[in-house]
């Protein structure tokens, strides 16, 4: 019986660690341009959808110029009331922090590990799209 047991947790922690690894390897679809205002400085974009174990993840970026005003996550895992309440706590902290320092180079929520790192991958594609970086300058001579 001890046997079967151990068997059997050995194959679940198996299959998690392939399902994890395949939704973290698997090719990611691009982040789309979502609206631009008719000034042009207003960019909104949808970042690809994450795929969890407990569900996806999906965030929405707004940027003015280069500066980050606004992100949204539009889903989020909720398989059940713990995963739920655990990404909305992430997704609240990691806004306020995205916000207050302009980055996506964050550290994850305590508790929602694989919740922060794809809301934040998925925050990273849009922001590619939404506030792309300034072209580098090239240095020319002055005659």
């Amino acid at each position: 019986m001890r046997k079967f047991v151990f068997c059997v947790v050995a194959s679940i922690a198996v299959m998690a660690a392939v399902i994890l690894d395949k939704a973290y390897t698997s090719p990611r679809p691009s982040a789309a341009l979502d609206d631009v205002s008719a000034s042009a400085s207003t960019r909104t974009a949808v970042g690809p959808e994450i795929a969890l174990a407990h569900g996806i993840v999906q965030v929405q970026v707004t940027c003015v110029g280069s500066r980050i005003v606004d992100v949204k996550a539009l889903q989020l895992p909720h398989d059940n009331n713990h995963s739920w309440e655990d990404s909305q706590h992430a997704a609240a902290v990691l806004r306020g922090e995205v916000l207050r320092k302009q980055s996506y180079h964050l550290d994850a929520v305590s508790g929602a590990t694989y919740t922060s790192e794809a809301y934040l991958q998925s925050l990273q594609a849009a922001l590619d799209v939404a506030a792309p970086p300034a072209p580098k300058m090239s240095a020319t001579a002055i005659q």
